[in-house]
């Protein structure tokens, strides 16, 4: 049995030596701790989860599987268990079950990293322990339940640096709605497999007391009342502010009954969270959730970089001077998209109103967003979207989605391709023709937009300087998919024609069959304006033989797979590729 022994472990990197000290044990704790810090940002980057955790698998499946030299069999064949620091409770200091670290009888999901390494061997126990930067993320979800030991055990372990929490109480995608047996939370219409609403109080009770920790926070519910007790957790008298807080993340995804009123009542108090102050807010994202438009966090978001609200009934909208009176407020935001939701009202009520701002400000004329480079509107009206963009400028806009599927937007289309707003009038030269919001974007992802032909041939003839498109065709007119293969009119000039996007160079397309992006290619690879990055829905039909000849003919395909949100922007697909691209490019040099 020795000699077999012997040989199925020798050169086996998951057994050490015997009669050897591990190497490893004899670097010094700070480095070690360091090392655990890019490893636990690694896995956060994703830098580890495809080719080398697939390396990594097979060879574990090899050498403990093939070899039979199994975790927890010892010389003799006799099962052994690693040991671990445990309670009589059977639960670790990190709130892990026994079952959850030694299943065999099933795959559970794998540890997190820093659970991971603190359970390896008693030197890198004590030293993970002592790392506080690997227990600042803290994930909550709808199975947790009081008393919340692994989010104590976090806290603790954080000491002082900043936090980001993320709490999920949505039930999971394939719960089934059950009638419970009666408990106080089940007869407010919530799933018996989320969060309890006391479960969510008891939280807020370890989380709340260390809100000047906080860095980010995610929210995610399904039933509102688990958001108004989110709200008023954070909007409690005695909080004097959040002053480390970069992210507020709010989602409630719940199907509205109505557009106009917002479903219940007794829920729609508008909180001033945090005691209004926040400075340090960078991030904003507000779906279906309502606040108090008018405090400091909003209406003075001097470091608001991303601000996206989606999904707010017509009752609990800002009003025109609270939304102008944010955007105002915040000169170096980057990112605004508006997801039905926006300011309350129609646009010839803007006006009347913005007359009386607040502090004096008057708020009738254009507000032009300096640093505005990424804008996303979708689900408006023709009238409501056309009545935007006549109040707003963009003169640094390079990334735009629309999602406009309700109506006609030709009339929308056409001020699309027309002069740009500005807040002061500029001037043109003698002949020169005023630029459009189009003709400066780099980016634009088309999922719904109704308009004419000619609007069309317009669109794509001030977009010469575009390189990404993205078409979403199951809403769109065929013209915005047939020009990309045959040349379009100038704008004015029917009779003058040329190659539409001359400039384009990465095209994404959805519901387009394999054939018909093989034509496209081919035709504009002919006319001297080739694409370099194709990417296709997955469920879209190609062949094997136009899938090959894609491959051979562009220097990127993919598929990809459509999001539950129809207006993401293709742009986190192209900065995916452009980060393997330079990371090549750093492993050249």
């Amino acid at each position: 049995m020795d000699c077999c022994s012997d040989v199925l472990t020798k050169d086996n990197p998951f057994i050490p030596p015997k009669g050897t000290r591990c190497p490893v044990n004899d670097i010094p704790p700070e480095l070690l701790s360091l090392i655990f810090e890019v490893g636990a940002q690694s896995i956060k980057d994703g830098e580890d989860e495809d080719e080398e955790d697939e390396e990594d698998e097979a060879m574990a499946v090899y050498w403990n599987l093939e070899s039979g030299a199994k975790d927890g069999v010892d010389e003799d064949g006799e099962t052994t268990k690693r040991s671990r620091v445990t309670r009589n409770d059977g639960v670790d200091e990190d709130g892990l079950s026994e079952s959850s670290m030694d299943s065999d009888a099933t795959f559970e999901p794998m540890p997190s990293f820093e659970v991971l390494i603190s359970h390896v061997c008693h030197h890198w126990r004590v030293v993970a322990l002592n790392t506080p930067s690997l227990w600042t993320e803290i994930d909550v979800s709808p199975l947790d339940s009081p008393p919340f030991e692994r989010v104590q055990t976090f806290l603790e372990r954080s000491k002082s640096l900043p936090i980001d929490i993320r709490i999920d109480c949505e039930p999971p995608d394939d719960d089934e709605e059950e009638d419970s047996s009666g408990s106080e939370d089940s007869e407010l219409g919530q799933s018996p497999h989320s969060m309890t609403f006391s479960d969510l109080d008891n939280l807020m009770s370890l989380l709340v007391p260390h809100i000047s920790r906080w860095g980010s926070v995610e929210v995610a519910v399904a039933c509102y009342k688990h958001m108004f007790i989110f709200l008023s957790a954070v909007s409690d008298p005695s909080i004097a502010g959040a002053p480390q807080l970069e992210a507020l993340q709010l989602y409630h995804h719940e199907d509205a009954e109505s557009l106009t009123a917002f479903a219940q009542p007794d829920l729609v108090q508008h909180f001033k969270l945090f005691g209004g102050v926040a400075p340090r807010l960078k991030s904003v994202a507000l779906w279906g959730v309502h606040v108090d438009w008018c405090q400091e966090w909003l209406s003075c978001g001097s470091n608001l970089l991303d601000l996206e609200l989606a999904y707010h009934t017509d009752d609990v909208r800002p009003s025109w001077t609270q939304f102008a009176a944010i955007l105002c407020g915040a000169p170096k935001l980057e990112t605004l998209s508006l997801c039905s939701s926006g300011p309350l009202g129609a646009p010839h009520d803007w006006c009347n109103e913005g007359s009386s701002g607040s502090y004096g400000n008057d708020y009738t004329g254009v507000i032009e967003l300096h640093s505005l480079t990424q804008l996303v509107l979708a689900f408006h009206s023709p009238v409501y979207v056309s009545g935007l963009l006549r109040r707003l400028a963009f003169p640094a806009l390079k990334s735009l989605t629309l999602d406009l599927d309700d109506g006609d937007f030709t009339d929308f289309a056409f001020q699309l391709a027309g002069p740009m707003m500005s807040a002061v009038p500029v001037a043109s030269r003698d002949g020169e023709k005023k630029r459009s919001l189009l003709s400066r974007l780099d980016s634009i992802k088309l999922s719904g937009l109704s308009c004419s032909d000619r609007s069309i041939e317009l669109m794509y003839a001030e977009l010469g300087n575009l390189k990404t498109l993205n078409l979403v065709m199951k809403y769109l007119p065929l013209m915005f998919l047939q020009l990309l293969y045959h040349p379009c009119s100038v704008s004015g000039q029917r009779d003058v024609c040329h190659v539409c996007l001359p400039s384009l160079t990465t095209l994404s397309t959805a519901d387009v069959p394999g054939d018909q992006i093989r034509e496209l290619v081919q035709k504009r690879k002919e006319a001297g304006v080739p694409l370099k990055a194709v990417y296709m829905e997955e469920n879209d039909e190609v062949t094997p033989h136009d899938l090959q000849w894609l491959k051979d003919n562009v220097e990127e395909f993919d598929f990809f797979e459509a999001s539950d949100d129809e207006f993401e922007s293709i742009v986190d697909i192209e900065e995916e590729h452009e980060a393997s691209e330079s990371e090549w490019e750093e492993v050249d040099d």
